[in-house]
Parts: structure tokens; sequence; C-alpha cells
């Protein structure tokens, strides 16, 4: 399955096709001719690590569940390409809920590229009928994330999961209001 773009005004996110997944697997310079973008040292970012190999199976396994996992997101800038970091969905929507997260390297961070590419992934899910909540979990003390979140209407749920992460989500209803 063709991966699918979407373009704001300084990136482009690529879905994760089973193809792409492979190439970043296999190191920065396959993933660099995947994307034709750059791929800078300290790709991948550390969340990513440890993720790419699961979307790589279920991606194979279900190719049309490629586009509910990760996006690259490409700083396209002065004719240049360059991955900046990554997010995406841990699924597609179970009970009308998706959850999102992302990664940003480091060289990338506190410039609006994240909140920009959250709003268009946001953007894109609420694009599907079967979403009606979108959720993300940070760390309490991450206030970078945090900060991205709320600036992308999330607002605080409660506790996470995961020991010590608090839980953000928006609603379809919110989110197609603050487009009015």
């Amino acid at each position: 399955m063709a991966e699918l773009r979407i373009r704001t005004a300084h990136l482009e996110l690529i879905s994760g096709s089973s193809e792409i997944l492979k190439a970043d697997m296999e190191g920065r310079e396959a993933l660099s001719a995947a994307l034709e973008a750059k791929v800078i040292e300290g790709w991948p970012p550390e969340i990513w690590r440890d993720a790419v190999e699961e979307f790589f199976t279920r991606a194979m396994k279900h190719p049309g569940l490629a586009v509910w996992l990760n996006w690259y997101w490409v700083l396209v800038e002065d004719g240049e390409r360059t991955l900046i970091g990554s997010g995406g969905f841990t699924g597609a929507p179970f009970n009308g809920e998706v959850m999102i997260g992302y990664s940003m390297l480091e060289p990338y961070q506190r410039k609006g590229y994240g909140s920009e590419a959250v709003s268009a992934l946001v953007n894109w899910a609420f694009a599907n009928p079967g979403v009606q909540r979108i959720v993300a979990e940070t760390h309490g003390n991450n206030r970078a994330s945090i900060r991205l979140l709320e600036k992308c209407g999330f607002e605080y749920a409660g506790r996470g999961f995961e020991n010590g992460t608090i839980r953000y989500s928006i609603m379809r209803e919110k989110w197609l209001l603050s487009k009015k």
C-alpha cells in the first residue's frame, strides 16, 4: 500500500508504509532514500526505537493499518528536506477513540513544528467518521509535551495508564468548533 502524505505550512507528513518502516529498520541511509529527505545524526528518537519493529510487523499483517500507526515528519525548507520527528497513533479507532503519540529530534524542538504536525494528524483523524475522541499520555513533568497538547486543544483528562503519566484528550465536536 502506498503511503499517504499531508502537507502543512512547513512539513510533509508521510505515513509509514511497510516499505518505509523496513527502510527505517535498515538504517539512516535507507530511510533517507525512502523519504527522499536528509536523516540527521540522532535518528531515531529514543521513544521510536522500540516501536518501529512492532509497527512494521503490524503493517505487514494489515497493510490498511499503516496509516493508523507512524507518520514521518519531514521539514521542507529552502528546497531542503529533513526528517525531524515522527508521530501517529497506536492503532485504528476502537470504540470511537485513537491514541496519539509523537517524538521530535532535539534540534527541532520548541520551534512550533510539533504542534503543526500534531494538529495535522488530529485533523486527519477527525476526518474519519469513526473517530470521536483522541487521547494522549505524557509524563507529568514533560512541560514541553503538555504545552504542545494544550496548544492543539487537548484538555487534561486525569491519570495515565503508566505510573507518572497523565492523560489529555480532545473530542471531535470541540475540534470542529475550534476550526470555525
